[in-house]
């Protein structure tokens, strides 16, 4: 029977240099731009309360995700990581030293690659992004339409196109569906077993001009979160939305997500000064 391994990458607040547009090559000013109190706290909840739910209702619990951040991330968000991680058995932290992006990737996801695999499907999700609860079974059960383009020397990619963006702003938590293409969310690269080899290698948006790819609309797949510290700024988002009953993107969120968005609205607009319920301190207020 062939063996899948599954393994994902989401970077929290990573110290790096290149690769991002918010930062840039300057250390000391990207960690400025990283751990300021405010953007830690906004980030931590929306990967609290997006997407760690769906990761721990997967339908298949037999994956990986690496979360990858700074060595030097400071309190408390770093013992918060490493609370999600003790809940959640299928995430590993890797504390990773300043440099250069994507080498820091790369060798984060070769860490962890099973190299006695017959295939290694790799995707990455930002820390406050969200996949259906049914992703890790797509993945595994849709190898079978990439499986006759696999080559030794190259991946095969499916996307999957359907999706909802939840915008955080002016205080207010909206929901939208709508489809997209290449952003990076619900993103399978399919490698052939056997060797060490990496997603990080190609960008999301342009590896249709590399490797051969699969478009699959259908069931929504994923959740991109859109606020005030977004590294794209969302210039993306509302190209191609769909039009959606309001009524029905609440049931979605449970259904599709393990997500209540009452609950998920009280979170994401408390005051960042204000710990969510059971959590931790949060930070100061200024």
């Amino acid at each position: 029977m062939m063996r899948i391994q599954v393994l994902g990458l989401c970077r929290f607040s990573l110290l790096v240099q290149g690769d991002f547009q918010t930062t840039g090559e300057d250390l000391d000013d990207n960690r400025a731009i990283l751990y300021d109190p405010a953007r830690l706290e906004r980030r931590m909840r929306w990967f609290e309360t997006l997407c760690v739910p769906p990761l721990m209702a997967q339908t298949d619990p037999d994956f990986t995700l690496i979360v990858a951040t700074g060595e030097d991330l400071p309190e408390p968000w770093a013992g918060r990581l490493q609370a999600v991680a003790e809940v959640v058995p299928q995430i590993r932290i890797e504390c990773l030293p300043p440099g250069r992006h994507a080498p820091l990737c790369r060798e984060a996801l070769a860490r962890h690659v099973d190299s006695t695999a017959d295939v290694v499907a790799q995707f990455r999700m930002d820390d406050d992004d969200a996949v259906a609860i049914d992703y890790v079974a797509h993945i595994r059960a849709d190898h079978r339409l990439a499986a006759r383009m696999t080559h030794k020397h190259h991946p095969v990619v499916v996307n999957y196109t359907s999706g909802i963006v939840a915008r955080l702003e002016d205080g207010d938590l909206t929901l939208h569906a709508e489809m997209a293409q290449n952003w990076g969310l619900a993103q399978t690269f399919y490698f052939p077993g056997g060797e060490v080899r990496s997603l990080m290698n190609y960008r999301h948006d342009k590896v249709w001009a590399k490797v051969p790819t699969l478009t699959l609309p259908g069931p929504v797949m994923w959740i991109r979160g859109h606020h005030d510290v977004n590294d794209s700024r969302g210039h993306l988002i509302g190209k191609n939305r769909v039009a959606a009953d309001p009524d029905e993107l609440p049931r979605l969120l449970e259904r599709r997500f393990n997500l209540d968005l009452e609950d998920l609205r009280a979170a994401l607009t408390l005051p960042l000064h204000q710990p969510l319920p059971g959590d931790g301190p949060a930070i100061p207020p200024a």
